[in-house]
Formats: C-alpha cells, structure tokens, sequence
C-alpha cells in the first residue's frame, strides 16, 4: 500500500492535542444579588429569555429540553469589535440549584468544559466560571496572533458587570 505524502506527514490525535493549547482559566466577580438570583439570571441569559450580555454574548436554547435540566443545549455566539469570533454549542452536564451548573463543549469552536458557581458572599454572590478547553476550529488557526484567554477574560468581565447593572434594575 502506497501511502501519500499528506498521510504520511500527518499528525496523530495525539500529537495534535500536544500542539493545541489549553486554556484554563478562571474568572470570577462579586454580584450584588444573592446566589439564586444570580443563578437564574444566568439561564435566563443563555435560554436567550434576556439579552443583557449583549453585544458581547449571544446565547439561545439548542433544543427542546429546558435550560434548567441536563441535557439541555445552549449555543452560544460571542462577539468582539462587532465581528463574529466564535460560536458553539454547550451541554448541560451537571446542575445544582443556585450552586453550579457544568456544561461541556459539544459543537463548534471548542473542546472542554466550563463550570459556573456561585457562593454566598456577605449578602452577594461571588461567581465564578471555569474555562478549560483547546480551540478546534478558526480560533487555533488565529491563537498565535490572538491572546485567546484574554479574549474570553474580558467577554466574562464585561459579562459580570452587564449582570450586575441588569439586576440592580430589577
């Protein structure tokens, strides 16, 4: 069997996974709601019931499962100088009221997991999400020259400060 220069240039899933970067990184805020709250306006937000992420983070039900259940699909568009830089989809994997909800990377421009928590803080909450995934797509191509982790850092950030303002309102 004649193999072709492609096949035998090839790297193995291994070897790809080696030379990808992962990126693990944690954001957190301090909201001032208490931790239910907090929690819900986050479904709600990736549900698409709300729309305070945006510009930043546009999010909506991938499916008919509700957002509060396992299972469900959440697909995800974020956007940065007006440009679209990445889509995907996330599964919800694991939910505890009010505490966390675990979603892994199912569809797109990632691979990996993320984790929401959310701690009483002296009438506040103090959230948190865990980014820990390797890009698949456009965004691997581009790491070199983009600083991926800071990306998603300041989506997060203006996130947090979004939520905090929406929910001062209500």
């Amino acid at each position: 069997m004649v193999e072709s220069v492609k096949q035998k240039n090839a790297l193995n899933t291994k070897e790809q996974l080696f030379l990808v970067p992962e990126f693990d990184i944690l954001d957190e805020a301090a909201i001032d709601s208490p931790p239910m709250v907090v929690y819900k306006a986050i479904l709600n937000e990736y549900a698409g019931v709300t729309h305070w992420w945006t510009p930043y983070l546009e999010s909506q039900l991938g499916g008919d499962m509700p957002i509060d259940r396992e299972g469900a699909i959440v697909d995800i568009t974020i956007h940065l100088h007006h440009m679209t830089v990445s889509k995907f989809s996330c599964k919800i994997t694991k939910i505890v009221e009010a505490k966390s909800v675990e979603l892994e990377y199912v569809k797109g421009d990632y691979a990996g997991t993320g984790e929401w928590t959310f701690e009483p803080t002296d009438g506040k909450t103090k959230v948190q999400f865990r980014w820990k995934v390797r890009p698949k797509r456009l965004p691997f191509l581009l790491s070199p020259f983009l600083d991926n982790g800071k990306m998603h850092s300041d989506v997060m950030q203006k996130g947090f400060k979004a939520l905090n303002s929406y929910l001062s309102k209500k």
